[in-house]
């Protein structure tokens, strides 16, 4: 029988001011023990990404304007944004987008590109205390920018496909 999901939800406020790295920690002590007789970990089948303002909202541009929203969820702590290949990256993305009205409005035209667990057969396995959640977003933006993403996960005891998934991966 199928174990049923949890969510867990992260955010990390971005500043609008001259692409400013902001990240935030989520602890997964709850979730993931690699100290005890029964060791957990931590499977993300999905994850879904949303990115408002303060209101809820997609934040406004200037008028004319494009620029970047940039995201990475990382398994340690970074100064700034990392390459797909760095060995701490989960999953992350950009989007470009550009407000090309002649007064300030949110994005109306744009593309992403996104590396996320559901991508994956079986998603992502996670053993680590804490994950980071990071991004950045240009000052074409007229207002902070929120990055929220929620995690679809179960738990699952710790077993050897685990560990060679995990010893793999590099996490």
């Amino acid at each position: 029988m199928a174990k049923n999901t949890f969510l867990i939800r992260t955010s990390v406020t971005l500043s609008n001011s001259g692409a400013t790295f902001g990240q935030s920690e989520l602890d997964l002590g709850s979730y993931t023990n690699l100290g005890s007789s029964k060791p957990e970990v931590l499977r993300i089948h999905s994850a879904h990404v949303y990115f408002q303002d303060a209101s809820g909202f997609m934040p406004d541009m200037g008028a004319n304007k494009a620029g970047t929203i940039n995201w990475q969820l990382c398994t340690t702590s970074k100064s700034g944004l990392v390459v797909a290949t760095d060995d701490a990256f989960l999953m992350g993305g950009i989007a470009g987008v550009r407000n090309g009205d002649s007064a300030v409005n949110p994005p109306t035209d744009g593309f992403t590109e996104t590396f996320l667990p559901q991508e994956l057969e079986g998603g992502q396995v996670v053993a680590v205390p804490s994950l980071f959640l990071g991004g950045a977003i240009g000052s074409e933006f007229t207002e902070d920018g929120i990055i929220t993403v929620i995690l679809e996960c179960t738990t699952e005891s710790m077993s050897k496909a685990n560990a060679v998934s995990l010893a793999i991966s590099q996490q």
